[in-house]
């Protein structure tokens, strides 16, 4: 039977918010646990993160690293890459900063991130308290049984130091990891 032009009109739509809908699905779901993440590790990962970042923001990413190929506990590769990622963002939407400092290093059993930013700063205890991103990647740090130390000022910038022992049973039951 001959459909309508009002009706392909409304089919035609239709399908493209679906498409859309699934285009911004798959994005999310990479952004979440990115095909570099599992396939190259946290190094690449991060990096990749960050060129992308770089491409769509007047900001220097700054990102050293001693990481190679090794591979973590998928808990520990996942929650890290999500906290570089949050930092970055919470960066370019809020502290106006120019330039973005972060270092990823391994020694013995412990892996270490340094993050600076040099942005408008801000009241760490304060924003803490408001159950946004910051007590997240607190909460997700903690899980891991690391630290997660933020400083910060008005007009100073802001400085956190996160320090994970590669080595230690995670609070939580173990997923299997992956062998590679």
């Amino acid at each position: 039977e001959e459909r309508s032009a009002d009706q392909r009109e409304i089919i035609d739509n239709t399908t493209y918010v679906i498409d859309e809908a699934i285009r911004s699905l798959r994005e999310i779901s990479n952004n979440l646990s990115p095909h570099v993440l599992n396939d190259f590790g946290l190094a690449r990962g991060v990096q990749n993160f960050i060129d992308k970042s770089a491409a769509m923001h007047d900001v220097k990413i700054r990102f050293t690293t001693n990481l190679r190929s090794e591979r973590y506990d998928t808990d520990i590769e996942v929650i890290l890459y999500r906290v570089v990622c949050e930092l970055i963002n919470n960066s370019l939407k809020h502290s106006g900063c120019s330039e973005i400092n972060l270092s990823l290093s391994s020694g013995g059993d412990t892996l270490t991130l340094d993050y600076s930013d040099n942005g408008c700063g801000f009241n760490p205890a304060a924003v803490m308290d408001c159950g946004m991103g910051l007590s997240n990647i607190s909460s997700r740090i903690n899980s891991l049984g690391g630290t997660f130390d933020i400083s910060s000022a008005k007009g100073k910038g802001m400085r956190a130091a996160i320090r994970v022992n590669t080595q230690q049973e995670p609070a939580t039951p173990k997923r299997k990891r992956r062998n590679r």
